[in-house]
């Protein structure tokens, strides 16, 4: 049986992690620097440790994992959340002190991806192209941009060129000033060409270049104009094909996600790439258990075959954070309406399995963690989630 370490064990992709490689015969740990994090308290997760915040203190991070590693014996990592940047910063490192299979890309490669504007110029000739995106480092290239182009009659998105869950962003500002993004080399930012439509995610495990599981789905509802909390399941053949080639080009290994949206043209635009884990794994709890350990083995075992590529999404049904479509204030209007409840009965909570109940019950500490840091550092509850492990381009040092 080998020993399997799962990273950001705050997330619920982490406990669809643990549930799934627990039923494919792998020896499940997780690791977190949340204290309550859900997949403490999941019966599939043998061990738990609480980790320094890599994002603060890398040196303690990389040691006290580096003693994890040694003391359980690991023979892979996969990370889940934004730590994926710092595992892979630490690659040599870790190698040097423990070998074992890391389930990620280079550093490099990473923050191609991650960079919105690198990413827009990584898919310009590709099927599907980003909308127009315009890389803004300082407040010449902010003054051309809005000279030239920001006095068409094109609308823009401006968003750090670094950030997640729609933190920041600017929906389609009527003026806007370079004080609002004090944009710097060290702190880019982009302007992108508003794009008015269905929005699709997708989420796939790859290794080396090939998809081993492939999901698509539509953020039916959100909190606010950040992250989903309810996917509904969708088959996009296009969308397959865009990331079968991204998986080609790159060699990419790991798990991404890409957002997109659909013009009602029929075009579609890819927005950004998210290189970690997405909402997209939960459908694989869907699937046959058959099938759900074939996934594994494959995405594990580099001889092994790929027997499954693309979800039958059709077969699906939808997938839901219980506790952020019923206790989030954001989502009180929509409480309201008889479609709420219609979608919600029909959805199959994340969080929730009748063997491993724990996760779904325990949901309150996460969250007063999360509030009590959002005081702490003076911040929203959203970006608190975040704080200890979000990386921003800035290189690492262990040292």
């Amino acid at each position: 049986m080998h020993n399997i370490l799962i990273l950001g064990a705050r997330s619920p992709a982490s406990l669809t992690w643990a549930r799934l490689l627990t039923k494919a015969g792998y020896r499940v740990h997780s690791a977190d620097s949340l204290h309550f994090a859900p997949s403490r308290f999941s019966r599939y997760s043998v061990t738990f440790t609480c980790l320094p915040k890599p994002k603060q203190q890398p040196k303690q991070w990389l040691q006290q994992l580096l003693q994890l590693l040694k003391r359980e014996k690991i023979d892979a990592i996969i990370p889940t959340c934004e730590e994926v940047f710092y595992l892979a910063s630490a690659q040599t490192l870790i190698q040097q002190a423990h070998p074992c299979q890391l389930f990620t890309s280079t550093i490099a490669l990473l923050r191609q991806l991650h960079h919105k504007g690198l990413f827009a110029q990584m898919t310009q000739h590709w099927s599907l192209t980003t909308p127009e995106t315009v890389l803004l480092t300082d407040q010449l290239s902010f003054n051309t941009f809005k000279q030239q182009q920001f006095i068409a009659d094109s609308q823009w998105v401006f968003k750090p060129a670094f950030s997640r869950f729609a933190t920041k962003t600017l929906l389609c500002p009527k003026t806007i000033d370079y004080s609002e993004l004090q944009a710097c080399p060290q702190y880019p930012w982009v302007a992108q060409q508003f794009i008015s439509g269905k929005e699709y995610c997708s989420y796939s495990i790859i290794r080396h270049g090939q998809i081993i599981a492939h999901s698509c789905y539509h953020p039916k509802y959100r909190i606010g104009q950040g992250a989903g909390i309810y996917f509904e399941p969708v088959d996009e053949n296009q969308i397959h094909q865009f990331v079968e080639h991204f998986a080609a080009q790159t060699k990419y290994h790991g798990q991404v996600g890409f957002d997109f949206i659909q013009h009602s043209n029929g075009e579609i635009y890819v927005i950004e790439c998210n290189p970690r884990a997405t909402s997209g794994i939960h459908f694989l709890l869907q699937l046959p258990e058959a099938d759900q350990t074939n996934i594994i083995h494959a995405a594990l075992n580099p001889d092994r075959a790929v027997a499954l590529d693309q979800l039958n999404m059709q077969q699906m049904l939808p997938a839901m954070h219980n506790w952020g479509m019923l206790m989030n204030p954001k989502m009180s209007r929509s409480w309201f309406k008889k479609t709420f409840w219609r979608d919600f009965m029909h959805a199959h909570d994340v969080m929730w399995e009748r063997k491993d109940m724990l996760p779904s019950l325990s949901q309150l500490f996460p969250t007063a963690e999360f509030l009590l840091r959002a005081v702490a550092f003076h911040t929203d509850p959203l970006s608190a989630t975040t704080l200890d492990i979000e990386w921003d381009g800035t290189p690492v040092s262990f040292g």
